[in-house]
């Protein structure tokens, strides 16, 4: 590659740096991976869209779908909405009370006022939807993975969560 080549490439890189530097966090990989044809050739690749399902008829990995669906219970029902929809992402990774709070102001869920008492006490058919997993974590038990299949229709997510530390 000569010089002139990789500063056009580095402009390109720069340039979709700015775009999807401004997009919603969620969405960047994807926004990312569908520009990746316009950094290496400078030309934009439309990848084919698969047919999509009518509206009531999602594919159950979709988190505005899932609100939409579930977002009108009680709010200890919303606590399990927002532990499903980490499940659909990240899988039986252990999360905080801090996701759990910080997701419910940005989608608008009201939950309790102590979610941790709501998650230690969270049971389907007696038993417990999930364990303590560390200071303040929580993670999905094996009757919570199924509670979260059967109730929300999501699969298991194979994110990495993001360390706080």
């Amino acid at each position: 590659m000569d010089k002139k080549a990789f500063d056009e490439i580095q402009d390109r890189i720069l340039e979709v740096n700015k775009v999807v530097s401004k997009i919603d966090p969620s969405i960047r990989v994807a926004a990312f991976d569908f520009l990746k044809s316009y950094i290496s050739s400078g030309n934009l690749v439309t990848p084919a869209v698969p047919n999509r399902p009518a509206a009531d008829e999602h594919s159950g990995n979709d988190e505005a779908a899932l609100i939409q669906k579930h977002g009108d219970g009680k709010p200890h029902e919303n606590v399990n909405l927002l532990a499903a929809m980490w499940f659909m992402e990240f899988g039986s990774h252990p999360f905080s009370l801090d996701y759990v709070r910080a997701k419910a102001i940005s989608t608008g869920l009201t939950i309790p006022e102590r979610p941790s008492m709501t998650l230690v006490q969270a049971k389907e058919k007696g038993k417990k939807l999930y364990g303590p997993s560390g200071r303040g974590n929580f993670k999905p038990t094996v009757v919570g993975e199924a509670f979260f299949k059967a109730t929300y229709q999501v699969k298991k997510g194979t994110k990495t969560p993001p360390s706080d530390k």
